[in-house]
């Protein structure tokens, strides 16, 4: 339940902008005759429908999704936060883009399915896995981030390529490798401009920016309309959503728990407001939190002292810090959080309980496409009389 880590730039270099001149406007047609390569159409019919399985949005709000016979228009309302919209239409490779009378003005055109893709955001990986196009992932910015046992196999083979190992993007690699896509993980970088202008198609993914669980789950849907994966996306999400709706009804009946969410980072607390998805999740769990009345999806920022005269008493701690294994961990990282109720009561538990090698933790990843799984942890937290037995995928309970 984390945002994505931004990373930083470096200036582009004369053979980026010496590669940009020699690239065609984003806005060009795609020929109506290409290769047959099992992905672009061989001989464009301007009659027919070339999206026989159409996607709709039930849960996700920052971004739409509009079908022509030949092309989708998807329109990322926020791609990062306070942006203006961003508009991308994707075209089936073979036929004609749209002309300027219907293309959104300053809209970025895409051949889809796309074949390669640099993503910035370990929360895409699990979409692509889910979708059976992991062999399209071929950029990630840090494989350091990554708990995927499948994803580090590919970077580990010479793959995937690492294109912003050390925070800052490497322009000359992305160009070099010129992917079909790089998506964003819904933060601008200053680099993204002059990739832009290398002629890279740069698609903005901001799924953190929803308000509910459900809602950055099914922004699987906009990796699916990149890929052309429909049906398949249809079946994960649907599966997802029901399995959310199952238990979340299940918890519904049970007298709501007073939970603390977070600690400190730096000396402050980040506490998510009311409107987040995670106050979401701790509703639908059956919980409830000091905060959950704050209006806006975003967080408020407290000093501990703060947090502990408004949330002294909770009686369960839901942290997500990865080095917590025990609640000598926790008094070590700071004395005073043994004044809180929880602590006493041995009820801390953090989302911690799989760890990548380079210590990218699995609940912020696959986290992002399973919030079943989130909220079946969370209904065992809070109420474990209806949850016996269950077996914890993201969340651990801190030893004494």
């Amino acid at each position: 339940m984390g945002l994505p880590r931004p990373i930083g730039g470096t200036l582009i270099t004369v053979l980026v902008l010496a590669t940009a001149c020699a690239i065609s406007e984003s806005t060009a047609a795609p020929s109506r005759t290409a290769p047959s390569d099992g992905r672009c159409v061989t001989s464009y019919d301007p009659g027919k429908d070339y999206f026989p399985v159409k996607q709709t949005l039930r849960h996700a709000t920052n971004f739409t999704l509009t079908y022509a016979k030949n092309y989708q228009i998807v329109t990322v309302e926020q791609p990062s936060p306070q942006a203006k919209p961003e508009t991308y239409v994707l075209v089936r490779c073979g036929t004609p883009a749209p002309g300027p009378a219907v293309a959104p003005a300053g809209a970025i055109v895409v051949e889809t399915p796309i074949r390669t893709l640099f993503s910035a955001s370990t929360t895409h990986l699990p979409f692509l896995t889910e979708l059976g196009v992991l062999d399209r992932l071929t950029g990630v910015a840090s494989a350091g981030y990554i708990s995927s046992a499948q994803v580090l196999a590919r970077v580990g083979a010479g793959a995937v390529t690492e294109y912003a190992a050390g925070r800052e993007i490497d322009t000359e690699k992305v160009v070099a490798a010129r992917p079909d896509v790089l998506m964003t993980g819904g933060i601008e970088d200053k680099v993204y401009g002059s990739l832009r202008q290398a002629g890279i198609k740069v698609v903005a993914n901001a799924e953190w920016l929803e308000s509910t669980a459900l809602g950055r789950a099914e922004w699987i849907k906009l990796v699916a309309a990149l890929t052309g994966t429909e049906a398949r996306a249809g079946e994960v999400f649907g599966r997802v959503e029901a399995d959310y709706a199952a238990l979340a009804a299940k918890a519904k009946g049970a007298a709501p728990v007073n939970v603390l969410l977070g600690q400190m980072y730096q000396g402050q607390w980040s506490m998510p407001g009311g409107g987040s998805y995670v106050s979401a999740l701790v509703k639908d769990a059956g919980g409830t939190h000091a905060w959950a009345g704050t209006p806006g999806a975003g967080s408020t920022t407290l000093d501990l002292e703060a947090v502990l005269s408004k949330a002294r008493g909770a009686k369960v701690w839901l942290a997500t810090a990865d080095e917590w294994r025990t609640l000598a961990d926790v008094r070590k990282a700071d004395s005073r959080y043994a004044r809180f109720a929880a602590f006493t009561a041995g009820e801390v538990w953090s989302a911690n309980k799989v760890i990548g090698p380079g210590g990218g933790n699995d609940f912020y990843e696959r986290g992002v496409a399973r919030p079943d799984l989130i909220l079946g942890d969370l209904v065992a937290i809070l109420h474990p009389e209806i949850a016996p037995g269950h077996a914890f995928t993201f969340y651990r309970k801190l030893a004494k």
